[in-house]
């Protein structure tokens, strides 16, 4: 009975102590665009808009691994950023367009590239400086969007 008795206490004991603490649990490892801290706040409406000569508002930001897209309220604008990217990465992003004329001199590599869809132009310039490529498609010109980049890379 003593024996019951004690087994019975212990396993009284073990159901009614604290559980045992467990570890801190570690946060999220940064992907490579959150680690270099780019986000749609480098590209705010008031900015792209003005610069692009388009009514923009309230952007929306994607994020997809490395790379960040501002969509805009109000027109068909589009930036993208791109961090840890290189000339293989560029030259894999510029085969998704057709019509690319090379922007020589414009950053470390840039190109533009041009779309026409019934009466619709769009144009996308894209360039990289270093690590980071940006691509900025819209109704605007060329020379609107590269004003923008380097804006754009100014700030970061």
């Amino acid at each position: 009975m003593r024996t019951v008795l004690g087994v019975a206490l212990l396993a009284l004991c073990a159901c009614t102590s604290p559980p045992p603490s467990t570890p801190a649990t570690e946060p999220p490892s940064s992907t490579a665009t959150d680690s270099a801290g780019v986000s749609c706040e480098d590209a705010p409406a008031d900015v792209v808009g003005p610069v692009l000569e388009l009514r923009l508002n309230h952007p929306r930001q994607t994020i997809s691994g490395n790379v960040v897209r501002c969509t805009y309220d109000g027109g068909t604008a589009e930036v993208r950023f791109e961090t840890g990217a290189d000339a293989t990465s560029f030259a894999a992003n510029r085969a998704d367009h057709a019509g690319i004329t090379d922007l020589p001199g414009f950053h470390d590599e840039a190109y533009r590239a041009t779309a026409v869809t019934g009466e619709v132009v769009q144009t996308a310039v894209a360039a990289r400086a270093g690590t980071v490529a940006i691509t900025v498609t819209s109704g605007a010109t060329a020379d609107r969007a590269q004003r923008l980049i380097d804006a754009l890379f100014a700030a970061l």
